[in-house]
C-alpha cells in the first residue's frame, strides 16, 4: 500500500490489536506500579503505551465516518417506483456505485415481487451492462415457476453468485434451470438442468447437474455432468466436461473433455484404449467417427 508511513505504521498497530493492546497495558502497568528507581524511565514507558493506544480511537472515528458516508451510496424507496427499468416496490432497497445515484450496484427487495412476469426475492445484481445501463440482471426466483413455456427451479444457483435466473430487460431469460421435464431443441432433458439461452454467434448450452439424457443426434445416453452445446436450430455442436467422463458412441468409448460434432462426423479422444481398423489404440487418441457409417478412424491417418 502506498501510503504515509505513520498511517501504515498506525495500521499495523490497530491489525494486530491482540499483541499492542496487551503490550499498551503492560507498559502503563509498569509505569504507575513500577519501584521508585524508575524516574523518568516512567514517562518514556507512559509515551510509548500512548503511542500504541493513540491508532484505536482515530481508527474507531475513520469507521463512524465511513459508515456514515456510506449511507449516502443507498436509497430505500418510500412509495413504488421504476429505477433502472424494474418495477420496484415501496421499502426496496438500492446501492450505488457514486454519490449521484447513476450506478446500480444491487437491489434488495423487500417482499416477494412480481417483476417482467416473475416472482422474485432477495437481492437482484446487474449481470451485464452497456455503460451504466444495466441491460440484464440476476436474481432468484421465489419458488418453482413458469415462465414464457419454461418450467423453472427456484432459489438460487450454486455456482453464481449473480443468482438463480439471468433475464434482461425483456425478462427474456438467459439461464435458468429446470424445475420440471422438459424438451428444447429435439432434447428432452432431465429436470435440474442447467440452461443457457445462445444467440447468433453461441450455441444453446444444456448442464446435465443432475440425470443423464438420450441425444437422438448420437443414438446414446450423455451422463450426467455434462454440457451440451445445441445449436438453436437444434443440431449438438460440441459436448463439453471438466471430469472428462466417459460417453460411449457406437461402442467406441469416447472422452467427453473434447468431442465436438462436424457435419456428420463426431471429433474426440479414445476415453479408455481401443482397437481402431484392428490396431490397439491408447488412451487419449483423436479418433473420427461417421454418425451415419459408423466408421472409425485415427485424426492423424
Amino acid at each position: 500500500m502506498r501510503l504515509p508511513w505513520p498511517l501504515l505504521l498506525g495500521y499495523a498497530v490497530v491489525s494486530h490489536w491482540f499483541v499492542t493492546l496487551p503490550l499498551a497495558l503492560a507498559m502503563a502497568l509498569a509505569a504507575w506500579y513500577g519501584a521508585p528507581w524508575m524516574g523518568g524511565l516512567r514517562w518514556v514507558l507512559i509515551a510509548c503505551a500512548a503511542f500504541l493506544i493513540l491508532p484505536f480511537p482515530a481508527a474507531g472515528a475513520l469507521y463512524l465516518y465511513q459508515s456514515y458516508d456510506a449511507t449516502r451510496y443507498w436509497r430505500t424507496l418510500e412509495t413504488a417506483e421504476t429505477i433502472a427499468d424494474l418495477p420496484l416496490p415501496a421499502g426496496s432497497k438500492i446501492q450505488f456505485a457514486d454519490k449521484a445515484h447513476s450506478i446500480v450496484v444491487l437491489i434488495a427487495l423487500p417482499h416477494v415481487t412480481e417483476i417482467l412476469g416473475m416472482r422474485l426475492a432477495g437481492i437482484l445484481k446487474p449481470w451485464k451492462r452497456q455503460g451504466n445501463d444495466v441491460t440484464h440482471w440476476g436474481g432468484d426466483l421465489h419458488g418453482y415457476q413458469i415462465i414464457d413455456g419454461l418450467p423453472c427451479k427456484g432459489g438460487p444457483y450454486a455456482n453464481d453468485l449473480f443468482g438463480g435466473v439471468l433475464f434482461d430487460k425483456a425478462g427474456t431469460l438467459h439461464r435458468f434451470t429446470l424445475g420440471a421435464p422438459h424438451e428444447l431443441l429435439g432434447l428432452k432433458l432431465p429436470a435440474h438442468t442447467t440452461i443457457r439461452r445462445g444467440n447468433d454467434a453461441e450455441p444453446w448450452s444444456f448442464l446435465l447437474s443432475a440425470s443423464e439424457a438420450y441425444i437422438p443426434m448420437l443414438d446414446t445416453m450423455a451422463p450426467v455432468g455434462l454440457t451440451l452445446d445445441v445449436a438453436g436450430y437444434g443440431r449438438l455442436v460440441r459436448i463439453r466436461s471438466g471430469h472428462g467422463q466417459t460417453i460411449v458412441l457406437r461402442g467406441v468409448p469416447l472422452n467427453s473433455g473434447s468431442f465436438e460434432v462436424q457435419g456428420g462426423t463426431v471429433v474426440s479422444q479414445l476415453a479408455e484404449p481401443f482397437a481402431v481398423a484392428g490396431d490397439m489404440r491408447p488412451a487419449g487418441t483423436s479418433v473420427r467417427i461417421g454418425l451415419d457409417t459408423g466408421e472409425i478412424s485415427v485424426v492423424s491417418e
